[in-house]
Parts: C-alpha cells; structure tokens; sequence
C-alpha cells in the first residue's frame, strides 16, 4: 500500500538558473543567499593570509589591498561589505542585468542582499538608513532606467523588519563616462571630476549625523563609492559605508574570498 503523500520543499535549481526556481518568487531570500554562496566560484579560498580592513578583500600573506583608497584616509567609506565575488555565474547575471534587458534580476538580486542583511544583521544595527548609487536616466543619458535603484526596490520588498530604506537620497544630474573598463588612472581622474560635479545630495537634513549604508552593484576599485561617501558627508553624514553585491575579486595570483559566516570585512566579528 502507498503511504500518504508528504509535501517537500521544492529544492532550489542552483545558481544562477533562477528564472526556472521555485524560490524565485518565493518570499525566501535566505535560500537564495545560500544558492548563491554554493554556486562555483564563490566558494572560501583557503590560504590566503588576511583581508583588507576597508574593504574586506582577501590576500597573499605580505600583499596589499589592491583598492589603494583603502590605504587613504580620505577614501570617504569606513568599510565596504560585499555580498557576493564578481565571478562565475554572479558577474553573468549581472551583465545580464544591466547590458542583456533581463531586468527580473532586480528582485533575485534585491533578496540576496536582503538576506545578507539578515543573516548579518549585528554588523549593520548601527547604521540608520540604507540608499543606493545614483544613476543619470535623463537626456542623453545611457540607460532610462537604475540598475541599482531596481536593486534597492528588491532589497525593501525583501528586507527585514525595521530596515529604513531610503531610495533617491543622492541624484546624478548629468551623465558621466563610463568607468566600466577603464583603467584604474582614467576612473580616478573622471570619478574626482566629472562624477563629483554630478552628485548632489537632495535634502541634507536627511543625512545628516547619520550612519549611512550605501548599495552598489560591484566594487572594483573603489572611486564611485568614494565620490559617493564624500558627498554624504559633505552634506552632515556621521558615516558611509558601502554594501555591494559583488566584489572583484584578487587578481594578483589567487582568488578572492568572501568572509567566513560572522566574520566581517577585515576579519573582526
């Protein structure tokens, strides 16, 4: 005789074959951060011998943090967390997202993030507000639409209780180069520049003597955030970190790592 039929929770697809997963759609975030974290590329590193304190990048034992704004005290951000590395199936979805019109992404994105924010929520109880890294969608411009604020908008849908997310916090008023593929001199002098003049911060009052939590969508070598950061407290801000969903990862001879579970960016818990 067959027994009684016992319901069992779909079983996610695996990153990143998300548009066929039960979970999707499916108020879950945290099974998603855990799909994410198996997928191949993000898994934890062993042997390399330390994180950047800022950044929270993994290295050699000797070597420096490839981000030098980490090693400047006018970089802006006092720390950066990073969801997840931006390789293998992440950095895909990604340009899928942002270059492939698979703009569905947002919401899968947006509860990753959510649940990070969850799953380390003691690292993240001080800060007061979480905004995200404008983009320019006016005349001229490369895009209508905000990949990151696309993101933002997932992570409020998803995000815990008593989280203040607070989009359009920061405007971009003109478009700027591209730093996307540059090298590292050309993003510093066009970031410094054309991007500084571009930001404006809407109410200050907002902002100011606040903890502030900045969303991006990758962090390569830091000088986006660090426009970003500077006009936040330039406008009163107390702090400005950044909270990303990808990080690029050590190129220097080895792969970056993510933190272990509970150990934030430089190794403190």
């Amino acid at each position: 005789m067959q027994g009684p039929a016992i319901d069992r929770p779909p079983r996610p697809v695996g990153f990143p074959g998300c548009r066929l997963c039960p979970y999707r759609d499916g108020r879950r975030p945290a099974v998603c951060l855990a799909c994410l974290g198996a997928s191949p590329g993000q898994q934890r590193v062993v042997g390399l011998g330390g994180r950047c304190a800022s950044c929270g990048q993994a290295r050699p034992p000797g070597a420096s943090c490839p981000t030098a704004w980490c090693r400047r005290r006018d970089r802006g951000w006092s720390v950066v967390f990073a969801v997840g590395a931006h390789c293998g199936g992440l950095r895909r979805a990604v340009l899928r997202y942002k270059y492939g019109g698979e703009r569905w992404w947002a919401g899968v994105f947006g509860g990753v993030v959510a649940a990070y924010l969850d799953a380390h929520a003691g690292w993240f109880e001080e800060f007061d507000l979480l905004t995200g890294v404008p983009a320019y969608t006016g005349p001229g411009g490369r895009r209508r639409w905000d990949p990151v604020g696309g993101i933002l908008a997932g992570v409020a849908a998803a995000a815990p209780p008593g989280w203040a997310v607070v989009p359009g916090v920061l405007v971009k008023r003109s478009e700027t180069p591209p730093l996307s593929g540059s090298g590292r001199t050309d993003r510093v002098e066009v970031a410094g520049s054309r991007l500084r003049e571009a930001l404006r911060v809407l109410r200050p009052a907002d902002v100011a003597g606040r903890r502030v939590l900045v969303l991006d969508d990758v962090l390569t070598e830091g000088s986006t955030l660090r426009e970003v950061a500077l006009a936040l407290r330039i406008a009163g801000a107390r702090e400005v970190a950044g909270l990303v969903l990808a990080r690029t990862p050590w190129a220097g001879g080895a792969a970056s790592s993510l933190p272990r579970a509970g150990e934030r960016p430089g190794g403190g818990r």
